[in-house]
Formats: C-alpha cells, sequence, structure tokens
C-alpha cells in the first residue's frame, strides 16, 4: 500500500500545468466564442444539444 509520505509531488512542476491548464481553457471559450457570433444560432445550439444529449444517455 502506498502511504501519502512516499507520495512526492514537485510543485512547480504542478504549478506549470495548472497554467497550461488555465490557457487552453480561456482559448478554447474565445475559440467557441468566436464560433457562436460567426455561426447561426440554429446551427451551435443543434451541435450543443448533440454534446449533452449523448451525456444523459
Amino acid at each position: 500500500m502506498v502511504s501519502i509520505k512516499d507520495i512526492k509531488v514537485d510543485l512547480e512542476e504542478l504549478n506549470k500545468f495548472k497554467s497550461r491548464n488555465a490557457k487552453e481553457r480561456l482559448d478554447f471559450i474565445d475559440w467557441w466564442v468566436n464560433y457562436m457570433k460567426n455561426n447561426k444560432d440554429k446551427k451551435w445550439s443543434e451541435e450543443q444539444n448533440v454534446i449533452v444529449d449523448s451525456q444523459i444517455d
């Protein structure tokens, strides 16, 4: 069994990961806003509906 004392965490690497992850999320938000602005509501809402429905089934 692994003890919590045996786990080594590189905090610098963790902070880099968190920064990259935050940037990727913000970039995706920018991309999605641009997509919604440049496509008709019907198109992107239908696509979004497919994603939501796939999570329910």
